[in-house]
């Protein structure tokens, strides 16, 4: 059966929408110019081409399907239209303009628009959380650079794969990825300096997670160097924004408060909401570090609102689990129960098992105070399972020694000196020089003699 031209498919399409060739050149194009396409007797250039596909409802590949070349212009014209949506945010639009390139491209045979098509769309996927497709577009465009020699979409793929190794909670395979990317970023010559930034920040985030707080200040250091070099003022907010959450860890609480303000005032100049959501977030920990927890509770509570408009699943787990964590320690237990149980929930309903495990710590020493011991070593021993597959180390030492206290209480002493073991293993994974910063850590929910009271209920 012989292909269709591309006139013959505008005509077809044109038809089925019912529309006249006047009717569809309205107001841009003549009824004479429309003709002469269908008849092949002109060719659209790059800007008709795209307004047709709009006016029509079909994408540009509709029209270019089967015919023997598609031009380099429109390849690049549209690689260069989904890269801008990426940079937009857009993700659902970077989406669809990568997936119909990667058609057009293979078609084509041309395999390094090809090779950028698959990157594409994975980092499109990533940002809609569809993990396991982003996954396999990645995988394709990292082999496919590889074999190429193409260093930055190496350095890109491997990024991807890092994110989407993190958004599931395994923190040490995102760790080794970013480190991977890391020695790739040499062959690049210094070029994408955005790109060195980000692979450094998320590299910074993955070593904080994991108790390595001296590497991650170096990785978030030089992330801040590089988005500075790159004129990213609100990149130098994330690298700031990490810098505080070690200052934090380590106890020095004013430092990072000071850290968290500068950040959040460039998101605010950017409007950059999601970062916004996660900077509120932190500083919330910050207060409650320092002993004012129903401060923290506004931050909290602004930051799970931002999330849930912007629909992101991640960031608003973050927000629940510490707010349960907030309200354990003003005391008002029912309510970190609620919040708990939302965390635990929606973690398993976005792939965010981290959070869960943080959430299900709070669950865990809520049922120990009520006595109900079985349900606490439950949910002490599934935080525990979790947080020793995503490398969550600090945790481990807080699920350890609630594990102990409890084995004492009943008399279990045997199996109480087995979970001291344990969680002094769990330290020993942190590096020496972070060790004081990890022990200030080792009770995340808020130690019970800082709890504050519980509020008297209004009569």
């Amino acid at each position: 059966m012989p292909r269709l031209t591309l006139g013959q498919r505008l005509r077809r399409a044109r038809q089925a929408k019912g529309l006249t060739q006047e009717a569809l050149g309205k107001p841009t194009l003549t009824k004479g110019f429309i003709s002469l396409l269908e008849h092949d007797r002109a060719q659209p250039s790059v800007a008709t081409l795209e307004w047709l596909s709009a006016r029509l409802g079909q994408p540009v590949s509709y029209f270019l399907d089967g015919q023997d070349a598609v031009s380099d212009k429109m390849l690049a014209m549209l690689g260069s239209r989904g890269r801008g949506e990426l940079s937009r945010r857009q993700y659902e639009a970077a989406r669809k303009v990568f997936a119909e390139l990667v058609r057009l491209a293979a078609g084509g045979r041309n395999e390094a628009v090809r090779i950028q098509a698959e990157l594409g769309l994975g980092e499109a996927l990533l940002g809609l959380r569809r993990l396991e497709e982003a996954g396999r577009h990645l995988t394709r465009a990292l082999r496919a650079g590889r074999a190429a020699g193409a260093a930055p979409v190496e350095c890109r793929a491997l990024r991807g794969l890092g994110t989407v190794a993190y958004r599931r909670g395994q923190f040490l395979q995102a760790m080794s990825l970013y480190k991977e990317a890391l020695r790739a970023l040499p062959r690049l010559g210094g070029a994408e300096p955005q790109l060195a930034g980000e692979i450094h920040l998320y590299l910074g985030t993955t070593l904080g997670q994991t108790g390595h707080l001296d590497e991650a200040v170096e990785a978030y250091t030089q992330a801040r160097e590089w988005f500075e070099g790159a004129q990213r003022p609100e990149q130098v907010g994330e690298a700031l924004m990490g810098l505080g959450n070690i200052l934090s860890a380590g106890g020095e609480l004013e430092g990072a408060q000071s850290l968290y303000e500068r950040a959040r005032a460039l998101f605010e100049q950017h409007e950059d909401l999601e970062a916004i959501a996660r900077v509120r977030s932190s500083l919330g920990m910050v207060l409650m570090q320092g002993g004012r927890p129903r401060e923290a509770v506004e931050h909290f509570q602004a930051s799970l609102a931002i999330s849930r408009r912007l629909e992101n699943g991640a960031d608003e787990c973050r927000a629940l689990a510490e707010l349960a964590r907030c309200l354990f320690v003003c005391g008002d237990r029912a309510q970190a129960a609620e919040f708990a149980e939302r965390a635990v929930a929606r973690s398993r309903e976005v792939g965010r098992p981290d959070e869960g495990a943080r959430a299900g710590i709070v669950l865990g020493v809520l049922a120990a105070e009520r006595g109900d011991t079985e349900v606490a070593v439950g949910a002490m021993q599934e935080a525990a399972a979790q947080c020793r597959r995503s490398g969550m180390a600090v945790e481990l030492v807080t699920i350890y020694r609630e594990l102990a206290r409890l084995a004492g209480r009943q008399g279990r002493h045997e199996e109480a000196a087995a979970y001291h073991e344990q969680a002094f293993e769990a330290l020993q994974a942190v590096r020496s020089t972070d060790t004081v910063a990890a022990i200030h850590l080792a009770d995340p929910i808020g130690l019970r003699a800082k709890a504050l009271p519980t509020p008297k209920q209004p009569r």
